[in-house]
């Protein structure tokens, strides 16, 4: 049973992460390592355009959402889908809002509740994958902050340069 459990016989597994976003112990080999094959499988971020098929709101929101994460470089060319689904969903929760918030009975509506609580989820989903959530700016920033503090040179410090 323990080994089982070990093994994560009982266990779901959890989607992996960027080792950018990675909080456990790794060396710095394994770092450098996994760093080059997420650049590599990342490719190339030219084509981040949104797709013609959005709508214009949805299109603001693409490129909000692109222009927000360029710093972190952490986007590729394969994310334009991911990020199409996330300008839609977005689009579309604010639709929902604003038809709710202008309709006085509009949240009586199963339909159109079950409808937002659908997008609603989507949305989060979307965040997760994009690290757009707070936690995950934080992870990342965590991560930032000790490839800073590993990339000092202790000489320099010494000499205060």
């Amino acid at each position: 049973m323990v080994e089982d459990h070990a093994l994560g016989g009982d266990r779901m597994a959890r989607p992996a992460k960027s080792v950018n976003a990675k909080s456990g112990v790794v060396t710095k080999e394994e770092v450098k390592i996994r760093q080059n094959a997420e650049k590599k499988l990342r490719g190339k971020s030219n084509s981040l355009k949104p797709p013609t098929y959005l709508t214009t709101s949805q299109k603001k929101i693409f490129k909000y959402i692109v222009s927000n994460l360029e710093e972190a470089e952490i986007l590729g060319n394969l994310d334009l889908y991911i990020l199409s689904v996330s300008a839609v969903t977005i689009g579309n929760l604010i639709e929902l809002d604003t038809a709710i918030n202008n309709e006085k009975d509009a949240i009586l509506k199963v339909k159109l509740m079950s409808i937002r609580d659908k997008y609603t989820k989507d949305f989060f989903r979307c965040c997760n994958e994009l690290s757009l959530s707070p936690q995950s700016r934080a992870k990342l920033s965590l991560v930032d902050v000790k490839a800073s503090k590993e990339s000092r040179n202790p000489l320099l410090e010494a000499l205060d340069l």
